[in-house]
């Protein structure tokens, strides 16, 4: 189930890295409904880990209340969930311009394996009058 919903966040720049996968596991904890996916991978130029996997634990059958990744041992300049944007910044009072770099997130399959911990919705304790 989860693999055909990871398949729409699936990009361009992970694609030569998606070939190196050489297997993926589905390990069920023995008691109740967590289990880990793990991705194993031959050695390529992007990281250095063997393998990436993702700890779910469920709240029931269908919700993970968290989830605890493997952190990606990129290889200097290969992370891809990262970007470099640049932005050309004016000043109000000089009226010159200066051109600011800023690193953000980046679309990618690989932003899966970061750890997220669902946030519980709050609940009203006051009455609408």
């Amino acid at each position: 189930m989860y693999l055909r919903v990871l398949g729409e966040d699936i990009f361009e720049a992970d694609h030569a890295i998606l070939k190196k996968i050489t297997s993926i596991e589905h390990i069920p904890e023995e008691e109740g409904e967590n289990f880990t996916i793990r991705f194993n991978f031959a050695p390529n130029e992007f990281f250095e880990n063997e393998f990436l996997s993702v700890k779910f634990t469920m709240l029931d059958e269908h919700e993970p209340s968290k989830t605890e990744g493997t952190e990606i041992k990129w290889k200097e300049g290969k992370d891809i969930t990262k970007k470099t944007v640049s932005k050309k910044q004016k000043n109000k009072k000089t009226g010159k311009t200066r051109t600011v770099e800023k690193t953000v997130d980046a679309d990618s399959f690989f932003t899966f394996f970061k750890t997220i911990e669902a946030v519980a919705p709050e609940e009203d304790d006051e009455e609408e009058v």
